[in-house]
């Protein structure tokens, strides 16, 4: 996802690639030998104090997003993207937002499904009332909550119209890692870590919003069987909508009072070619540069009430109870239940 990042910046006017920095040196360079001018570093600090960049990118094992967001906020930058999920507990998330509001640093957080086109299609359409009232939403994805269903959530989020969350109720299960191996820093896990935390084998959780409306995530081991990665589904009193995850094609299908089964529901042209990484990154230029005419829909203040969701989650798993919001847990729940001894 580094590369990713550093591609899309690259490939937008209002940006130029300054630096690349990776612990592994040689992968830095081999990223930065990709983009003409951009220098390569092993060492964040000397890269921050060196090139002095206006904007960076954060995208490092979640337990370090909260430390490296910070040094770039006190290093002068004037806009940060973290990569999800914000942070591992709600104590570094909210360190991220005092960070970057104390020096009016904007700070987004790379939840980009919900600018994409079937998810904007699919509001538009909840909005215009064409499934009825919503009453259900309802998230699949493989993967640990933290790291994956951290995009269900805030899909979820967006689809409810970033309705306020309630309550939360969640379970989760894990199954005892190999001793012998060694805790997972990057995407695959191993001994039960992931991205430099611990991950949950499967878990399951109910959401209800201020209207009542309800949501259901269902992650890892607990993901509906045959279905796609980040399949998400909208249930209304006069209708259905269901995107069947990340390369469904077509990307939105639609049941209503016409009857008939499931049909497509088309994306207009400028939906269906938008890129929403790109997108992401020109609305933060257009902060920076005070053109931008809203907030924009990465913020990390909708970031943190992601992550409000993901630790509620867990705090409610550790505490066998329904979690009234705001969550009072400032440390990882999963983390407290491998402490004492619940998992």
């Amino acid at each position: 996802m580094g590369a990713a990042h550093a591609r899309v910046m690259a490939g937008l006017d209002a940006f130029r690639l300054a630096a690349v920095c990776d612990l592994d040196e040689g992968r830095a360079r081999d990223v930065a030998g990709q983009f003409p001018g951009a220098k390569a570093y092993a060492d964040y600090g000397q890269m921050l104090r060196s090139e002095r960049p206006e904007v960076v990118a954060v995208v490092t094992p979640s337990d370090s997003h909260a430390d490296l967001t910070a040094m770039a906020a006190e290093a002068g930058a004037r806009g940060i993207c973290c990569e999800k999920p914000m942070a591992t507990c709600m104590a570094d998330g909210r360190r991220m937002i005092a960070a970057c509001r104390e020096r009016g640093v904007p700070l987004i957080v790379n939840h980009q499904r919900r600018m994409s086109g079937p998810l904007v299609h699919m509001r538009r359409l909840i909005a215009a009332g064409v499934v009825g009232d919503v009453c259900l939403i309802r998230a699949s994805c493989a993967g640990d909550v933290l790291s994956d269903g951290t995009h269900a959530v805030d899909s979820v989020r967006w689809l409810a119209g970033d309705e306020e969350v309630s309550w939360v109720l969640g379970q989760v299960y894990r199954v005892a890692p190999d001793p012998q191996e060694p805790k997972g820093v990057g995407y695959t896990t191993s001994g039960g870590y992931r991205y430099g935390h611990p991950v949950e084998t499967g878990a399951v959780a109910v959401l209800e919003f201020r209207s009542r409306l309800r949501a259901e995530v269902l992650c890892g081991g607990a993901q509906l069987p045959g279905r796609q990665y980040q399949d998400y589904e909208v249930f209304g009193t006069q209708g259905r909508l269901w995107r069947q995850g990340d390369r469904s094609s077509p990307p939105v299908l639609m049941q209503d009072q016409r009857g008939g089964g499931w049909r497509e529901a088309p994306l207009d042209a400028a939906l269906a070619t938008v890129e929403p990484m790109a997108e992401s990154y020109h609305r933060l230029a257009q902060m920076i540069h005070g053109e931008a005419e809203e907030a924009h829909p990465l913020s990390g203040d909708s970031a943190l009430k992601d992550l409000e969701v993901v630790m509620a989650i867990y705090e409610s798993a550790r505490t066998n109870s329904r979690v009234e919001l705001p969550l009072r847990q400032d440390r990882f729940p999963l983390q407290l239940m491998l402490e004492e001894g619940r998992l």
